[in-house]
């Protein structure tokens, strides 16, 4: 994805994440929005203005293409779909030439937006049926870095679009013909070069060792304690039941039990994604905290709470938050 991303750039795309709007001039905008919550299922969207000539359909306006990552017997693939102008097509990924697919989806999208668009000034109509014909892909995930690291470039309010110089790669391998063929230079592959996930590379660790593990047993003590919350609420229906109002005091310490377990909870919940992610001040120990709240029968709260504190605390992790 991360090689998809640095092709179209070099093709002329412009990152469009935030405003979904192509700027005059260009021929597409590539919007990663939805990299970063969906771990890259959820594509690459790729917005092209139905025009050609200078003549605009006003009726389209823009034609929205998804890009997703999949695979088959080949290998691994790049599957390219936009029901509003009746496209569907796989690109191959070549590992010993990464950027050779956005130039392939550049070409292909160039020459079919160009006709699509002529059909349409000339009075075609696609069909229901037609839309309906173009099925959906589902999309496999990116890594968890890029992921996080996508997410963490929006944050700094950076673009995709900013160049070598500036940016967020370093040259890759050599394609013929190429800027980086002509310096004789190859490379493994796109490097970050800011934010949290760059910072880790740099300092010779990896977010994903040091707060993975730590991040998914948060979780399950989080959901362990929501459980216990809804055990609560059993319980006020079963006192109800055998006793009506005669247990008002029962009731009323469960409701107070239920609230506060289930609003804590939420900022739990969220407090472990910005623990997974190496970021937050606050809602990370709230997750902390609350994960060593479970029943001591479970017996697994307090080491679970105890193990990712020591790592949230961790130089490494420290560095990052500051």
């Amino acid at each position: 994805m991360a090689w998809l991303i640095r092709g179209l750039v070099e093709y002329g795309w412009v990152d469009v994440s935030r405003t979904r709007l192509v700027p005059p001039g260009h021929f597409g905008g590539l919007d990663a929005s939805h990299i970063p919550q969906s771990q890259g299922r959820g594509g690459l969207l790729l917005h092209v203005p139905a025009v050609v000539d200078g003549q605009r359909c006003h009726e389209d306006e823009t034609y929205t293409f998804e890009v997703v990552l999949n695979h088959n017997a080949a290998g691994k693939l790049f599957a390219v779909r936009c029901a509003g102008c009746n496209y569907l097509h796989e690109f191959p990924h070549d590992p010993g030439n990464p950027q050779w697919t956005a130039g392939y989806i550049h070409q292909a999208l160039v020459e079919h937006v160009a006709n699509f668009v002529r059909w349409r000034l000339g009075g075609g109509e696609l069909t229901w049926a037609q839309r309906q014909g173009v099925p959906p892909v589902e999309g496999e995930p990116c890594s968890a870095s890029l992921a996080t690291w996508m997410a963490e470039h929006s944050n700094m309010n950076r673009t995709l679009d900013t160049g070598p110089r500036e940016g967020w790669w370093v040259p890759g391998a050599a394609v013929a013909g190429g800027p980086v063929a002509q310096a004789g230079v190859k490379w493994s592959g796109p490097v970050a070069t800011a934010g949290r996930v760059a910072g880790m590379a740099q300092a010779g660790g990896d977010e994903t060792d040091l707060l993975r593990r730590p991040a998914a047993a948060l979780r399950v003590m989080v959901t362990l304690n929501l459980l216990v919350a809804g055990m609560s609420l059993l319980n006020i229906l079963v006192t109800l039941y055998m006793f009506r109002f005669d247990r008002m005091f029962a009731i009323a310490t469960n409701i107070l039990f239920i609230l506060v377990a289930l609003g804590v909870g939420g900022a739990a919940w969220f407090g472990v994604r910005q623990y997974r992610e190496g970021r937050g001040k606050v809602l990370p120990w709230v997750a902390i905290v609350y994960s060593g709240m479970v029943p001591i029968c479970c017996l697994g709260g307090v080491p679970v709470a105890v193990w990712a504190g020591i790592r949230w605390m961790d130089p490494r992790v420290r560095a990052l938050r500051q």
